[in-house]
């Protein structure tokens, strides 16, 4: 028999401690009652039974990174299981903010995904003072890709109206941090997100990713993950680009907080205190596009 997804919910990763699996709250939410094995995809295939007038929920997730992630995402458009012709494909998961412009909670739909990696970096301590950064001149395009217009204003429409969740100690712990968005409640936010294999932290590194935005003329990013842009990328290789979101709650800053080096921040046993918090409302948002979707 072949599924045919209303939505495919693309989480990353899944880990046996509670307080770090992606998939989690939707298990919590939806009732997954059946499963398929699909050859290429890390995890089981797990979806609804159908309602009504739609096909079933599916939840597939990818392995975190780009390739395990644009490895599960082909497998699953290629695979003779499947009938994706008419899903929406949903990214949702945590991601890293800067202070600067969003708070621990917030949740960020991105209206443009930059690929962090497709770049040319050189050692700083060899260069002439400058950003050590230039465009990849061996590059395609500009390796931003955007959503579909029309369907980032359904979504957005929708998140406006959801109740996002807060936490008293995540509240304290944010406004050690400078910033004008860090010390703000948790929003929903249309903005860019930057996407990378590594996993960058620091004011440094920051004002280089914004360079790159600049650059590609994609504003000011808002989170920063480590799938989207291969998610993107092959989708658009499919031509299904356009039935695609990525939705991403704010579970960390960036950079250190004043009083904390680089490394203190990234071993600080406070680094994930906003990881609950940033799934929840980033599953919020999806849920009701979800809810919507499947009437």
């Amino acid at each position: 028999m072949t599924i045919a997804p209303t939505v495919l919910v693309l989480p990353a990763f899944v880990h046996d401690a509670e307080t770090l699996d992606e998939r989690q709250p939707w298990l919590d939410r939806y009732g997954f009652a059946n499963e398929r094995d699909l050859p290429g995809a890390p995890e089981p295939l797990q979806y609804t039974d159908s309602t009504d007038g739609t096909g079933p929920l599916a939840l597939l997730p990818t392995g975190m990174g780009k390739a395990n992630t644009a490895t599960t995402v082909a497998a699953a458009l290629t695979s003779p299981e499947l009938d994706l012709s008419e899903t929406l494909f949903l990214s949702v998961g945590v991601a890293g903010g800067p202070p600067t412009e969003t708070t621990i909670g917030s949740v960020v739909l991105g209206d443009a995904i930059v690929d962090w990696d497709v770049k040319v970096r050189w050692d700083a301590a060899e260069g002439d003072g400058g950003v050590p950064l230039e465009l990849n001149p061996y590059r395609l395009d500009d390796h931003v890709f955007r959503p579909d217009s029309a369907l980032l204003d359904w979504a957005a429409e929708l998140a406006r109206k959801t109740d996002l969740a807060d936490d008293p100690e995540v509240k304290a712990h944010r406004e050690r941090y400078e910033g004008r968005g860090a010390h703000a409640d948790p929003q929903f936010l249309v903005g860019t997100n930057v996407c990378g294999d590594e996993f960058w932290h620091g004011r440094v590194l920051a004002e280089r990713v914004q360079w790159l935005c600049d650059e590609y003329d994609a504003g000011t990013y808002c989170a920063t993950e480590m799938e989207d842009a291969a998610t993107a990328t092959a989708l658009y290789r499919f031509g299904r680009l356009d039935d695609y979101l990525s939705i991403r709650g704010i579970a960390n800053f960036d950079r250190p907080r004043p009083g904390k080096s680089v490394a203190e921040s990234l071993h600080d046993e406070d680094f994930e205190a906003g990881f609950e918090l940033g799934l929840e409302n980033a599953v919020r948002v999806a849920s009701a596009l979800v809810d919507e979707r499947l009437g």
